[in-house]
């Protein structure tokens, strides 16, 4: 915990990790993370999830900034975007028509809003939408259901995207290339002047695992995937259910 003593920027991700198994923060966690605020840290979202997406937990805690969508939205804490990073409208109508009749699902989020194949999904404000002839509008990223990963890599590097695979290997998501949530770490830094050695980064899933590893206090869930527990130097001690975060922030950071 050597580093712990210049850390500055605590970067989040929320699903199962400052957020319970039912999607709500305790109390407890809550008033940790005011409390490292009045300290001086800087609470950092670093989400999948879209700005839109995360507004019920950015109405709770008021980080101090985030980033989104992956690492390609980076805003300030009244929301001013800071860095965007799109798929064109072009391509993502190509990929989109494409897509569609080989897969389950897809589903698109753009700045503004989220498009889904499927009629009954109705979380996220997802608007359902007919991909037959694809969607002309930018995209921070594009995800599709299907066992089949081949030619979904087939058509990321045809449109040099990046390409991430979870949820059991049938999920898939379609972003610029690059993006990644430590690449968002990177850009924040950039934009902020800060550096790597200031940095602490909390997850728990596969798309976590670099941000843990490379951050100067990685730290993974209690109830992380087995690879991201495999390869962590830290471990909190209790799962996102028992306030994990808040309990490894309180003993070693505050």
């Amino acid at each position: 915990m050597e580093c712990s003593k210049n850390i500055k920027y605590l970067f989040f991700d929320l699903d199962d990790t400052l957020l319970r198994k039912n999607r709500t923060i305790s109390n407890y966690t809550i008033s940790i993370l005011k409390k490292a605020q009045e300290k001086g840290f800087k609470i950092i979202f670093n989400t999948s999830r879209s700005m839109q997406n995360s507004k019920r937990y950015i109405d709770i805690i008021h980080p101090d900034y985030g980033i989104y969508s992956g690492g390609c939205h980076i805003v300030d804490k009244d929301g001013n975007p800071m860095f965007v990073n799109m798929i064109d409208k072009k391509d993502v109508k190509e990929i989109t028509k494409f897509l569609f009749p080989r897969c389950e699902k897809i589903s698109v989020q753009t700045y503004s809003h989220f498009y889904a194949s499927d009629k009954e999904y109705k979380a996220q404000n997802a608007i359902w939408y007919d991909f037959t002839n694809g969607l002309e509008e930018d995209a921070f990223k594009i995800i599709c259901c299907t066992p089949d990963l081949n030619f979904v890599k087939d058509v990321a590097k045809k449109y040099n995207l990046e390409l991430q695979n979870y949820l059991n290997g049938s999920w898939n998501r379609l972003s610029i290339k690059g993006a990644t949530k430590w690449n968002g770490v990177l850009k924040f830094l950039e934009i902020v002047g800060g550096n790597v050695d200031e940095t602490s980064c909390f997850g728990d899933d596969i798309g976590d695992e670099e941000m843990i590893q490379k951050s100067c206090l990685g730290v993974a869930m209690k109830n992380s995937q087995p690879q991201v527990l495999a390869n962590a130097k830290n471990i909190t001690i209790y799962s996102n259910d028992e306030d994990g975060v808040a309990h490894f922030i309180e003993k070693n950071l505050l």
